[in-house]
């Protein structure tokens, strides 16, 4: 069964399948990508592209790659909590999960991801594995994390929300526990989610389920297991919750 009829677009990638694979094309530099037989192939004017092309096409990649191997990204943060329970912070860009993640790590839970999480679904159930992207947490937090202030010189350029990598080590891989899909508020509210929803929210923050190649159809089943068998919440957090978040927490488990 065909998951997509159309090219699929996220971003400033379009990807499109044939019989040899799938194309990647970066849709502002008319760069490509090519995974051919589970490896990745320079295609014409990657080799002239910028570095963010050639980075943005290759994030790509790679997560087409690891999905061969039944590993699905997610756009996720994942923290650890002291029983050794993964919870996935799901949510857009600008939804709170690495600030999230940060005020848990600073209770002492244990960072997992930021910006990706893999997911897996492993014979004890769904597990999450660490992503390569390191934790950035917006400087305009220094004031709450006074820790930030010594970092302002690692503010990546161009970055709008001028986030600073913050080191921590990282637990490579935990059980699912929980799930949350994170939005700004002005008011706090936790909503227990269903089945139904959370597999909607989850295809929404792993796109790539969308692009139409032989792997296509275990992604959306192993998201689907997900749903299934984890409890999710819509937690709608305002800046409380930068205190507050570790007793919010502590209601739901």
């Amino acid at each position: 069964m065909s998951v997509a009829a159309r090219p699929w677009e996220w971003e400033d990638v379009r990807a499109e399948t044939d019989e040899n694979g799938v194309h990647l094309t970066h849709v502002a530099e008319a760069a490509e990508l090519l995974l051919r037989n589970g490896r990745l192939v320079k295609g014409a004017g990657y080799d002239a592209a910028s570095p963010i092309a050639r980075r943005s096409l290759a994030r790509v990649g790679a997560i087409l790659r690891l999905r061969a191997r039944g590993r699905y990204l997610v756009h996720a943060a994942a923290v650890v909590d002291p029983r050794g329970g993964a919870w996935v912070l799901a949510g857009d860009s600008g939804s709170g999960k690495s600030t999230l993640a940060w005020v848990l790590v600073r209770q002492g839970w244990s960072l997992l991801g930021d910006d990706g999480v893999l997911i897996e679904d492993a014979e004890g159930g769904i597990i999450a594995r660490a992503w390569r992207d390191p934790l950035r947490v917006s400087l305009s937090l220094a004031r709450q994390f006074p820790e930030l202030a010594g970092l302002a010189g690692r503010v990546s350029a161009g970055d709008p929300r001028a986030r600073v990598p913050v080191e921590r080590e990282v637990v490579r891989q935990a059980p699912v526990r929980t799930i949350l899909f994170l939005e700004r508020s002005e008011r706090d509210r936790v909503l227990r989610v269903g089945p139904a929803v959370t597999l909607a929210s989850l295809v929404r923050q792993s796109p790539w389920v969308l692009i139409d190649d032989e792997d296509a159809p275990h992604h959306l089943t192993v998201l689907a297991a997900a749903a299934d068998s984890v409890p999710a919440y819509h937690l709608a957090h305002t800046p409380s919750q930068l205190e507050e978040l570790p007793r919010t927490l502590a209601k739901l488990s």
